[in-house]
C-alpha cells in the first residue's frame, strides 16, 4: 500500500508522508452486528487502511463528498494550500491529502466497483489527475455537470457559477453502470406481438469503423415489405431491396452481421423509404443511460439546506447534499445488495439515502460511513446546538432515522 502511495508521490512529485506510525491504533474494526450502517468515528486515512485488513475488494459504490479546498471557514478544515509548488502551485498539499486516501478506496473497491466524487472547479482539474494516476485514464468513466443553483454563486466575478460535477471512475474495465429504470413507456408508441417500442436507432453503422471496408461481412442486402417487416431473404421475390448505403452513396455496414439479423430480424424494422432501425423494445426492467448533465430542482443546495433544517433544526453543516442526489446517483450507479462506502460522511445523507431507497425497492444495501471527531468550534452553530464534534452530526441523523424508522439500523464505534 505505501509502495503504491510512494510512487505515485514521486510520480506526481507529491510528499506524502507514508511512515506506519501514524496508522498504528489499538482499536480494531470489525462488522460483526447486523446492521444497515456502521458509523467509524476517526481519521479517515488512518480508517481506511484498517478497512483494508478485512474489507479488501469488497467495496460496490463510493460517493464522497470532500473538502471543495475553499478557504471558507466551515465547520471542518477547508483550507490546503502548499505555498508555489513547482508543479501544482498552491494545490499541492490538497492533492497529497486526497492521494493516500484515494490508493486505500482503490484497494477496498471490487474489480466491479465504481467510485464518484463531488468537487467543484477550484479542484477539479487536480482530483482528475489523481484519479488518472491511481484508477487509470481508461477506466474514467464520467464528468457529469450538476445544477446547484438557479442564480449561481454571486460571489463570483464575472460569470455567477451554478454547477458543480461529480467525477466517476471504475475500478477496472469491469465496472458498469447500471443506469436509471426506464419508467416513461409513453414514449414507446408501437406495438407488436413482442411488446411495446420505438424506432430509435439506425441499424446502419455511423461512425467509426462504419465502412464497408471495415467489416465486409456486414456489408449485404436487407429485404423489407410495406408493413415494415425485414428479412434477409427474399424468397417470393416481391420485397424491396436495400443496403446500408447512406445519403451520399458511401457504402457503409449493417450493425449485425448476416446471421444474427437472420435470427433477430424481429428487432428490425423498415420505413416506406427503406431505412432500417433496431427496434427498441421497453420492459419492467429496462434501464437507461445517466447523461451528463444533472438538471433537476430536486438537486438544488436550497433543497438540501432545507432537509437538514427538517433534521437539526437549524443549518448546522454549511455544505449538505440534497437527499435526492444522492439517491439518483446510487440507483443509477449500483446494484440493490451493493456495499456503499461514504469517508467524509458529514451529515450522513449517504446512509440516509440508501435506506429509503431499500424502502422502495425491497434492496439490501448497506453502508459504512467515516466522519471525523474533530472538535467543534465553540462559536458555530452546530456547538451552540449540542454537538461537540462533526461525527457527532452524523450520528444524529442515525439515531433520527432510527427512531423515524424501525427498519434502520447502525452501530457507531470510535477508532483512536
Amino acid at each position: 500500500m505505501n509502495k503504491n502511495i510512494n510512487k505515485i508521490s514521486q510520480s506526481l512529485a507529491l510528499n506524502i508522508d507514508t511512515q506506519s506510525s501514524i496508522f498504528e491504533t489499538s482499536t480494531k474494526i470489525n462488522q460483526e452486528v447486523d446492521a444497515i450502517c456502521h458509523l467509524y468515528k476517526g481519521d479517515n486515512e488512518i480508517i481506511l487502511r484498517k478497512l483494508n485488513d478485512e474489507l479488501k475488494n469488497s467495496i460496490d459504490f463510493c460517493y464522497i463528498d470532500p473538502p471543495y479546498n475553499t478557504k471558507n471557514k466551515f465547520i471542518y478544515n477547508d483550507n490546503r494550500t502548499s505555498n508555489n509548488h513547482t508543479i501544482w502551485g498552491s494545490h499541492a498539499e490538497w492533492m497529497q491529502f486526497m492521494t493516500s486516501r484515494l490508493v486505500h478506496l482503490h484497494i477496498l473497491l471490487k474489480d466491479t466497483g465504481i467510485v464518484a466524487i463531488s468537487i467543484d472547479d477550484y479542484e477539479q482539474p487536480y482530483l482528475r489527475i489523481l484519479l488518472d494516476q491511481i484508477f487509470g485514464e481508461t477506466n474514467f468513466i464520467a464528468c457529469i455537470s450538476v445544477c446547484r443553483s438557479r442564480n449561481g454563486k454571486g460571489s463570483k466575478g464575472n460569470i455567477a457559477t451554478n454547477h458543480e460535477y461529480i467525477i466517476v471512475y471504475g475500478k477496472t474495465s469491469q465496472a458498469e453502470i447500471t443506469g436509471f429504470k426506464d419508467e416513461d413507456s409513453s414514449s414507446y408508441d408501437r406495438k407488436d406481438k413482442y411488446g411495446l417500442y420505438k424506432i430509435n436507432g439506425l441499424f446502419r453503422k455511423k461512425g467509426d469503423a462504419s465502412l464497408r471496408e471495415d467489416r465486409p461481412n456486414m456489408f449485404y442486402p436487407l429485404y423489407f415489405d410495406e408493413n415494415g417487416n425485414v428479412f434477409t431473404e427474399n424468397k417470393d421475390k416481391l420485397l424491396k431491396e436495400v443496403y446500408p448505403m447512406d445519403s451520399k452513396g458511401i457504402e457503409r455496414r449493417w450493425l449485425w452481421g448476416k446471421e444474427k439479423a437472420t435470427k433477430e430480424s424481429w428487432k428490425l424494422f423498415a420505413s416506406k423509404n427503406g431505412v432500417i432501425y433496431v427496434k427498441n423494445y421497453h420492459s419492467e426492467d429496462k434501464r437507461i443511460k445517466p447523461r451528463s448533465f444533472w438538471d433537476d430542482n430536486r438537486y438544488l443546495t436550497e433543497r438540501a439546506t432545507n432537509q437538514i433544517k427538517e433534521i437539526y433544526g437549524t443549518k448546522v453543516f454549511e455544505t449538505p447534499k440534497p437527499l435526492d442526489l444522492i439517491e439518483d446517483l446510487i440507483i443509477s450507479h449500483t446494484k440493490k445488495d451493493a456495499l456503499i462506502l461514504d469517508f467524509f460522511a458529514g451529515t450522513g445523507t449517504t446512509a440516509h439515502a440508501a435506506f429509503n431507497l431499500n424502502e422502495k425497492d425491497n434492496g439490501t444495501r448497506k453502508v459504512i460511513l467515516i466522519e471525523q471527531e474533530q472538535p467543534i468550534s465553540k462559536t458555530h452553530v452546530a456547538y451552540k446546538n449540542g454537538f461537540n464534534v462533526i461525527s457527532d452530526i452524523t450520528e444524529f441523523r442515525l439515531r433520527w432515522l432510527t427512531e423515524s424508522n424501525p427498519n434502520f439500523s447502525f452501530q457507531s464505534k470510535s477508532i483512536s
